[in-house]
């Protein structure tokens, strides 16, 4: 399937409700919509441009979407249209700085070239995290706390979402197929179950149906030495006692 792509006419043009919609489902989808290096600094010069505090709280959150999607920002794309004292180039300079500072302590992954851009801004700015709220040329004032929350909050929505959907691909592949696929995995299972328990396993995961000894044997044997497996003290137990 074809990754859809964003369109930042909508961004452009739209008003707020429309623009937190497009917003709302780009940092929700795990898989389906890409975003590009021209569209990125579209939309983050939109909200940096904006008058609404719903939307320029959501700058770190896209930047978030650009360390998902692998966009690296282009500080000459970003500023190169604005004179050096432009109101709107230094609301641009201070989301981007609070915005790394942001990933520093929450220890969230920033698109390549942020640290890069806000090492040159903290000479400008200095820190702007303590600070209750950031100040920008289009009068509105930025709470620190709403655009914290806003990043975790997103960041949060993102890694549910992600996991929703590799464990949706996970479930419409053949199990025994992804199994089979690690030669590793194979030799770990028959160092656990005999072969008539592994031909089990194999059995239940591809949902065929169990003759009624199959399932008495299962639940009797096989289903309890899962969960011996699965529990997570036994886990922490296998993982300490197996480092090198």
């Amino acid at each position: 399937m074809k990754n859809k792509p964003v369109h930042t006419s909508t961004v452009k043009t739209n008003g707020s409700d429309t623009v937190l919609r497009v917003l709302d489902s780009l940092l929700a989808d795990p898989g389906q919509k890409r975003l590009t290096g021209s569209q990125a600094t579209i939309i983050l010069d939109a909200l940096a441009s904006s008058n609404d505090q719903a939307l320029v709280i959501r700058f770190p959150a896209v930047l978030s979407i650009c360390a998902r999607n692998g966009v690296a920002l282009n500080s000459h794309a970003l500023f190169s249209k604005y004179w050096e004292s432009s109101p709107k180039k230094q609301n641009l300079e201070k989301l981007l700085l609070i915005s790394a500072e942001l990933f520093d302590l929450e220890g969230i992954e920033a698109p390549k070239n942020l640290k890069k851009i806000a090492s040159s801004l903290k000479a400008k700015y200095g820190t702007l995290l303590s600070a209750k709220m950031l100040p920008l040329s289009s009068g509105i004032s930025i709470s620190m706390r709403d655009i914290q929350n806003t990043l975790r909050d997103y960041t949060a929505k993102t890694k549910d979402a992600m996991t929703a959907f590799k464990q949706g691909k996970l479930e419409q592949e053949p199990t025994r197929d992804i199994l089979n696929r690690s030669a590793d995995l194979q030799v770990h299972l028959r160092r656990l179950f005999s072969s008539k328990q592994k031909d089990l396993v194999f059995k239940k995961l591809n949902r065929k149906p169990f003759t009624k000894t199959e399932r008495e044997y299962y639940s009797r044997v096989v289903r309890k030495k899962l969960a011996s497996i699965a529990n997570s003290e036994v886990s922490c137990i296998a993982n300490r006692l197996t480092q090198k």
